[in-house]
């Protein structure tokens, strides 16, 4: 008797020792989770912190392109130095704990993408057809430009070699022409001879492959051309792509364009393109702003212009309107777009 007593003890004893150790994990982890959730919590909180330390450097990137614009007869030149923002300003964050950054760059470089004429599309698109082989002929380009149209044009008339709803309707999955202009790189996927076409596996997408991937046409598109720039293009920062269409066969003044800038104090001299050039001005810009304190993170996307008024009588109707709010702060710059915490990819 005596020793089943010690053997029902005994039992107890490790059912006991083993509740404690479940309950013992039990709440290591429920505190584990704890502490996850009070972090996720306390980084919104300190988002908004980190929000006010982005607009204000956002108020500092646009004062120190104000600056320059004064010193530089209302006008800003590539190479100036207001490229960085900060270094020019000296101002770094009141809370040493903060950390921000500011990526300053000008669309001016970019050619306007609704803006830009027609010979000037079907050339680009013919050279992205060929590969930059051969002689540039504009036909190559016909088919790429007439889908273009087709796709953002109101109507149902088809062009040449365009392309309405009949033909998108029997994709799969079925779709229909978007009849606006385009809103997004990644639109241009969806017209057609841009994306990949199943039916035509061995001409393939000017732009995406079969995997759907960019080509290096897709690359050189996003850094040539613009959906918030209307002005004349900067040469000073235009891509190497666009630098080698304007100069075609001349190897010389390719050489010249990408040495040259407004403070070198050479003659580039008249250049024979049919795209309006502004010699190293840039008008337009794209204002990358982070910010961080410890694990938090807050991410502002800019895109600023700065009215040029009676000085620039080219300047667009989108361009002189202005809000009513931003009329009375007489803010400076006008911001086409505004992201936070998100990409600013077009």
């Amino acid at each position: 008797m005596k020793g089943n007593l010690n053997s029902k003890k005994g039992a107890i004893l490790v059912f006991v020792l083993g509740l404690v150790v479940l309950l013992g994990s039990l709440c290591l982890r429920l505190m584990e989770e704890t502490v996850k959730e009070l972090r996720l919590v306390s980084q919104y909180h300190k988002r908004d912190d980190l929000r006010l330390h982005a607009y204000s450097l956002l108020d500092i990137t646009v004062g120190v392109i104000s600056e320059f614009r004064l010193l530089d007869d209302q006008s800003l030149k590539s190479g100036g130095g207001w490229e960085n923002p900060l270094q020019w300003s000296e101002i770094s964050p009141v809370d040493e704990r903060v950390k921000w950054s500011v990526s300053l760059k000008g669309e001016s470089g970019k050619l306007p993408i609704f803006k830009t004429n027609e010979k000037v599309m079907k050339e680009i698109f013919a050279i992205m057809h060929t590969g930059g082989s051969g002689l540039l002929d504009e036909d190559d380009g016909q088919p790429y430009y007439d889908a273009w149209m087709d796709w953002q044009d109101a109507d149902e008339n088809e062009r040449e070699e365009g392309a309405e709803d009949d033909f998108y309707e029997d994709q799969i999955p079925p779709y229909f022409t978007s009849g606006k202009n385009i809103e997004s790189f990644e639109e241009l996927r969806m017209i057609k001879g841009f994306g990949f076409d199943a039916d035509d596996p061995e001409e393939g997408g000017l732009f995406f492959d079969e995997l759907g991937n960019e080509t290096q046409n897709m690359k050189n598109f996003r850094e040539s051309f613009s959906f918030y720039h209307e002005g004349p293009l900067n040469i000073c920062e235009a891509s190497p792509f666009l630098k080698k269409y304007i100069c075609g066969d001349d190897e010389q003044l390719l050489e010249d364009l990408t040495y040259w800038t407004p403070y070198t104090g050479d003659n580039l001299g008249p250049i024979d393109t049919p795209i309006p050039l502004a010699k190293g001005t840039n008008e337009t810009f794209m204002a990358e702003i982070s910010v961080s304190k410890g694990k938090a993170r807050f991410e502002l996307h800019a895109v600023l212009t700065f009215d040029q008024g009676k000085a620039n009588p080219k300047t667009t109707e989108k361009q002189k309107a202005r809000s009513k709010q931003n009329q009375n702060l007489k803010y400076p710059a006008r911001i086409l777009r505004l992201r936070e915490n998100e990409n600013l990819i077009d």
